[in-house]
């Protein structure tokens, strides 16, 4: 924007602009300032093609899952099909939405874009942004880079549990999947051998294997359309396009038709 003001990754947090909507005193920033007009659009994306921004773009979200891997995964706390991250999501994205009306807001104050923006500002050699650290920034550090980043598996926790932003994107994707023309995680259970290599690779934990058959079970409410998976899987199990999201159903349709007809 050729203004060196805002020339921060802070400055497009999405956090605040939730609180907005919620907020008829704000709005007018939609209306102001253009770059907010950004926090629709990637709703729109959400919809048509899955949260792109939390798989491909969020720079605080891919820091702790790069630097994950890193770590020994006997030092890693696993969830993965043991803790369903979904209400605790969606509770908190609740909780978040309510803070208007209650006078105040937790935008700013849980915020690890702003952290991550005060360690890229320090490295640059503005180090009164690394100086400054409040409680609440000390223990969302705690939280988002090291209990729920690096020492967690896949190091996705923190976008799991108490990303609003995140949880948004997910409540739009699961609308639009709905939908035949939009894009989404497709899965066809046919091709599917039950190796577990999609598990293996999901770092949100949306994958989880069904008790006692081969199939999976796939959450489009914390996937992140990252697609890792689908370069995971050995026998093109897993896909990314439009139509249903799972053609395993019409499958085993196939099978019930087949045995009642003998045909």
């Amino acid at each position: 924007m050729n203004n060196s003001e805002v020339s921060a990754v802070h400055n497009l947090c999405l956090r605040m602009q939730i609180n907005w909507l919620f907020d008829p005193s704000q709005w007018s920033r939609f209306v102001t300032n253009p770059v907010y007009i950004g926090f629709f659009v990637i709703l729109g994306v959400a919809f048509f093609f899955g949260p792109l921004f939390c798989g491909w773009l969020c720079a605080a979200g891919a820091i702790t899952e790069y630097l994950s891997k890193l770590v020994p995964d006997r030092f890693k706390i696993d969830f993965s099909g043991k803790v369903n991250p979904m209400p605790i999501r969606y509770g908190f994205l609740a909780g978040y939405i309510l803070t208007p009306f209650l006078g105040g807001s937790i935008g700013c104050a849980f915020c690890n874009y702003g952290i991550f923006q005060r360690f890229i500002s320090g490295l640059t050699g503005d180090w009164q942004q690394i100086a400054y650290w409040s409680t609440t920034m000390i223990i969302t550090t705690g939280l988002w880079f090291f209990l729920f980043g690096l020492f967690m598996k896949g190091g996705r926790g923190w976008c799991n549990f108490g990303c609003p932003v995140g949880a948004v994107q997910s409540l739009f994707y699961v609308i639009g999947a709905k939908f035949g023309f939009t894009y989404k995680l497709k899965y066809d259970s046919s091709k599917c051998s039950g190796c577990s290599s999609c598990i293996k690779a999901c770092s949100t934990w949306s994958i989880t294997k069904e008790d006692q058959e081969k199939r999976v079970s796939i959450s489009p409410h914390t996937c992140n359309a990252c697609l890792d998976c689908v370069s995971a899987c050995p026998r093109g199990a897993l896909s990314y396009g439009k139509g249903a999201a799972e053609t395993n159903k019409r499958f085993e349709l196939d099978n019930v038709v087949t045995a009642d007809t003998g045909k």
